[in-house]
C-alpha cells in the first residue's frame, strides 16, 4: 500500500482542525509544541472545544482498538481511496492553491479512521468540518463533552428534580427540569445565580417547563437556586428557594 504523505502546518491552520491529527500523534514534536503553544493562548471556549474533541478521538481510537485485530483486506488501498473520495472538506479561501485543494490534515486523519474501520469491518462516518459547531457557542454538548463535567440530580421541593451539568473549565452549567410540575396558576419559575455574599442575578423566568437544558455561565462562587415568583418574574426572589445548590462542588 502506498504511504500516504503527512503535511506539515500551514500557516492558518484551524487549531480546532489540528485537534484531530494531534489526537492520533500525526505531528512531529516540533509541531506538536507549536498547537500546544496555541491551544494555550487561545480563548476559553475554543480551548475547551480542542480538548473535547482530542478526548472524543483517543476514546473513539481506544473503543475500536478493543475488538479483536484482523489482517487488512486485500482490496483495502482501493476502498480506502473510494472512501476517501466521498469525504468533502470546504477548502479555505486563503489562496489559490487552497481554493483548489481541501486541507490535508483532514485526509490524514479521515485516512486512519478509515484504516481502523475497514480493517475492522465497521461502518464509518466521516465528519464535514463545516457541520463542526462554532467554537463560540455555549451549549449543553459542549459541556458534556468536557474532561471535568460533573452531573448531579437534586430533588425540588415541590416534585421533580433538577438534572446539572456542570463544567468549571467552561464556567458553565446546564440545567435540565425533570418531572418538575407547571408553576401555579399567575406565577413562573425564576433561576437566580447567587453570589456568596451578594446579590441574586436573574438567569431565566419559565411560565411553563422546557424540555430542553437551560445554558449559562456562572462564577466559582454562585449558588444556583429556584423561585416561584408572580407571572413575568421578579427583580430579586420573594419565596424561599425550591432548590438551591452551589454549583461548584
Amino acid at each position: 500500500m502506498s504511504a500516504i504523505e503527512r503535511p506539515g502546518i500551514e500557516p492558518g491552520s484551524d487549531l480546532l482542525e489540528l485537534a484531530y491529527p494531534y489526537a492520533i500523534d500525526a505531528v512531529t514534536d516540533g509541531e506538536r509544541e507549536e498547537i500546544e503553544l496555541r491551544r494555550a493562548h487561545a480563548d476559553r471556549l475554543t480551548a475547551a472545544e480542542f480538548d473535547a474533541i482530542v478526548a472524543w478521538v483517543r476514546e473513539t481510537m481506544a473503543d475500536l482498538s478493543i475488538a479483536d485485530s484482523c489482517s487488512p483486506p486485500a482490496d483495502l488501498e482501493d476502498r480506502l481511496m473510494r472512501a476517501l473520495d466521498r469525504v468533502t472538506v470546504p477548502p479555505p479561501a486563503e489562496t489559490a492553491r487552497r481554493r483548489t485543494q481541501p486541507h490535508r490534515w483532514y485526509w490524514l486523519t479521515a485516512a486512519a479512521v478509515v484504516i481502523v474501520a475497514i480493517g475492522m469491518g465497521l461502518g464509518f462516518t466521516v465528519f464535514r468540518s463545516a457541520e463542526r459547531p462554532a467554537a463560540d457557542v455555549l451549549s449543553a454538548a459542549l459541556i458534556d463533552r468536557q474532561p471535568d463535567m460533573t452531573a448531579r440530580v437534586v430533588p425540588v421541593s415541590s416534585g421533580g428534580e433538577l438534572e446539572i451539568h456542570t463544567s468549571a473549565t467552561l464556567s458553565a452549567a446546564s440545567v435540565r427540569f425533570l418531572a418538575v410540575p407547571e408553576p401555579p396558576a399567575g406565577h413562573t419559575y425564576q433561576m437566580w445565580l447567587v453570589p456568596l455574599g451578594g446579590t441574586p442575578r436573574s438567569t431565566a423566568v419559565l411560565d411553563t417547563i422546557v424540555g430542553d437544558p437551560l445554558v449559562m455561565p456562572f462564577q466559582s462562587v454562585d449558588t444556583l437556586a429556584v423561585t416561584v415568583e408572580p407571572l413575568g418574574g421578579s427583580p430579586q426572589p420573594t419565596t424561599t428557594p425550591i432548590v438551591s445548590l452551589n454549583l461548584v462542588t
